[in-house]
């Protein structure tokens, strides 16, 4: 006899006849059959998609928040623009390829949305360098600064849209899966002038914690659910490839953040002492 249908168990629930424990372990009996693995999977890649559409707003507002001009392009100076435009260009290619593989929204959303907020950084960066740069003509007032800041902008919009008409309408299938390919390296190339600029500076005060943290859970995350789908991707192993190398340089950003941070607090303690 097969395990009792879903509807089987909700059928129960408003049975007062029916033991609760007898119903949480047919739940379990049904859970089971379908595959644990699975459903976790499922929710994780859901929760993932989710939770990206968010996971860079603490680093925008990081850049945003501070009132004085000087301090957000203290922020800004701190983010590496090369290694966030390459990130970008990966997560666009990432999405292009799943969509061409057929795959899930589920299954490379997150990529999608973490690109979207990555041209908001990216555009925040470019603006408040040109900002800064043009703070110190003093022939301009801050209403023209803001004018003319804003008008440079269109030159890095122009190039992104480019970009995305290019891979979506022009380029062939075969160079998507190429690019496919190479973003292994490229994933781990575009977390390498921000790990420099970190050591650097030495310090990890431009980053956000919360953003740095919540890309090292998703990209674990997401080795999992690539495991758990290997039937139906195929055993794809590019993508597999590409969510470990994810995995390692996001972790290492976290580690920079840490080591830093306690860095910091050492240096602050040693000079409250001598105080």
């Amino acid at each position: 006899m097969g395990a009792p249908s879903v509807f089987d168990v909700i059928k129960l629930l408003f049975n007062p006849d029916v033991s609760k424990k007898l119903i949480l372990r047919i739940a379990y009996q049904q859970l089971s059959a379908i595959g644990l693995a699975k459903i976790l999977s499922a929710v994780l890649g859901s929760t993932i998609v989710g939770v990206s559409s968010i996971i860079k707003i603490p680093q925008i507002k990081k850049i945003i928040n501070p009132k004085l001009l000087t301090q957000k392009v203290s922020v800004t100076r701190g983010l590496s623009l090369e290694g966030i435009r390459l990130e970008t260009l990966v997560y666009l290619v990432h999405v292009l390829y799943n969509r061409q593989s057929k795959n899930k929204f589920v299954n490379y959303g997150e990529a999608f949305l973490l690109g979207i907020q990555n041209v908001a950084i990216i555009l925040l960066i470019e603006y408040y360098n040109l900002r800064s740069k043009l703070a110190n003509k003093d022939t301009l007032s801050e209403k023209e600064q803001i004018e003319t800041a804003l008008k440079e902008l269109v030159a890095p919009i122009s190039i992104i849209v480019g970009i995305v008409v290019f891979l979506t309408k022009i380029a062939e299938p075969s160079l998507v899966e190429a690019l496919q390919v190479l973003n292994i390296p490229l994933s781990i190339i575009s977390k390498l002038p921000q790990i420099k600029q970190n050591y650097d500076l030495k310090s990890t005060s431009h980053l956000s914690e919360i953003t740095v943290g919540a890309n090292v859970l998703g990209s674990l995350m997401r080795v999992f659910t690539t495991i758990q789908s290997f039937n139906r991707l195929g055993r794809d192993y590019i993508l597999l490839a590409g969510y470990t190398s994810s995995f390692i340089v996001n972790s290492f950003v976290a580690g920079q953040c840490y080591y830093y941070k306690k860095l910091y607090k050492r240096d602050e303690d040693a000079d409250s002492k001598l105080q």
